[in-house]
């Protein structure tokens, strides 16, 4: 019963509310705050009892930002970053190099050792862990502020995930060409004094999770579907996470209209991009009692990347609890069903890990355990040959080439993608649990 025409509007609408927002949906924006309404009237209107779970949270805006290296650099400071001194800091530019595929540099404390960082600027490669680890290993070094170049084409913006400023050196995010071009430079042997010039503005704003829950079905065995509502502060973000966003509310409208064996719970987070803060704050005031209700969770991240591929959270890649996260059991099973679906349609699909970088993060963490899983058409990272071949698109080009940037807007979507990936949650979800 989904439509593609639904999942427009619903984009449209997203579009719209960012379009009056100064182009952004980010968690205590008038755009964020009128998609919270936007999803809580259509949920309610479809029989849902809706719950908006309010708190207050740090808020963080850049007021300004300056990178110099001999000239001028673009700089997206990150969320939660420390202000440098009045007027910036300079200090010699140190790179700290990875060898690892893909690169993982700065991700352990190891990756700084025999590497002189005290009272330097590390120049480190996204990739694999949080920006948060990689600033903390910088500032354990000696580091007085980190700098973090693209692993793909494009602007870097991005979060620490924590307001706590003294556990941070000033950080930012460059292009991959800009940093690669300060690799070379260095590895030349050429000295870089670099001055790195942030100011930043935090209060405590207030801003909702929406929690709906359908009336009928059992109560003790709910299927809970979740997506983050808001945006970055550089665009509108309707692949990221409007998409996600749409599909499970159009799911919910379409759900309304059958009966149902088990319960189903839709959420609609707030401040993911801030840290996971809707969900974690959601888990974290979750009763025990609760919690073993909910017999799984399903996360939408972006499922209409514009150069997609249709990637499935796979249990069998659990890993080295840095990258790869280990999933409860029964998560193997909810893979299956998306598996099986996309095998149904000749829909070809990728295994993607758990890397705790979306709201299931809570869910499969230790001492919550609830089977998790989802779908996933790809961020910043680079389409391969391969994955061209099964899905078509360019390789060598990142399934988002707008990702945290301003051109994510509603021309920003894929509708095969978002098509397909809305429709695969009718499949037998709601009738999967015993």
């Amino acid at each position: 019963d989904i439509k593609l025409s639904a999942l427009q509007s619903h984009a449209r609408s997203l579009q719209r509310f960012a379009d009056r927002s100064n182009g952004t949906r980010v968690f205590g924006s008038q755009g964020h705050n009128e998609s919270v309404d936007y999803v809580a009237k259509l949920a309610r209107l479809a029989g849902y009892e809706v719950q908006r779970q309010t708190f207050p949270f740090p808020y963080s805006e850049v007021l300004s930002q300056r990178f110099e290296a001999g000239s001028p650099i673009n700089i997206s400071a990150m969320t939660f970053s420390p202000s440098t001194p009045l007027g910036g800091l300079t200090a010699p530019l140190v790179h700290i190099p990875d060898a690892d595929t893909p690169p993982s540099a700065g991700c352990t404390p190891v990756d700084f050792e025999g590497i002189d960082a005290t009272g330097k600027i590390a120049l480190i490669q996204r990739g694999e862990c949080s920006f948060a680890i990689k600033n903390q290993n910088a500032k354990a070094a000696g580091a007085v502020g980190v700098v973090v170049y693209n692993n793909a084409d494009g602007s870097l913006s991005g979060t620490l995930g924590d307001p706590n400023a003294a556990a941070f050196v000033p950080i930012g995010g460059i292009s991959r060409a800009a940093g690669e071009d300060l690799v070379t430079r260095l590895a030349s042997g050429q000295t870089i004094d670099a001055t790195l010039d942030i100011n930043i503005f935090n209060e405590d704003r207030y801003s909702s999770n929406v929690i709906a829950t359908s009336k009928a079905g059992d109560k003790s065995n709910i299927v809970f579907i979740g997506s983050h509502l808001d945006s970055v502060r550089a665009g509108a973000g309707i692949n990221d996470n409007g998409s996600g966003s749409i599909a499970i509310l159009e799911l919910a409208v379409q759900l309304s209209k059958y009966r149902l064996k088990n319960a189903v719970r839709f959420a609609w987070w707030t401040a993911e991009e801030f840290g996971l803060v809707g969900s974690e704050h959601y888990v974290a005031n979750l009763s025990e009692e609760e919690r073993k209700k909910i017999a799984l969770y399903i996360n939408l991240d972006m499922v209409a990347s514009p150069n997609y591929v249709h990637a499935v959270y796979d249990q069998s890649l659990d890993g080295d609890a840095l990258t790869h996260l280990p999933s409860p059991p029964g998560s193997g099973a909810i893979e299956k069903v998306f598996t099986d679906y996309y095998a149904s349609k000749k829909i070809p699909s990728v295994p993607s890990a758990f890397n705790g970088r979306s709201d299931y993060g809570p869910f499969i963490a230790e001492g919550i355990n609830i089977p998790s899983g989802g779908i996933f058409t790809g961020a910043e990272g680079i389409k391969t040959e391969e994955q061209a071949k099964l899905f078509g698109g360019s390789a060598g080009v990142a399934y988002d080439v707008n990702y945290h940037g301003a051109g994510d807007s509603y021309d920003n979507l894929n509708f095969k993608a978002f098509e397909a990936n809305a429709k695969v949650h009718i499949c037998d979800l709601p009738r999967s649990i015993p």
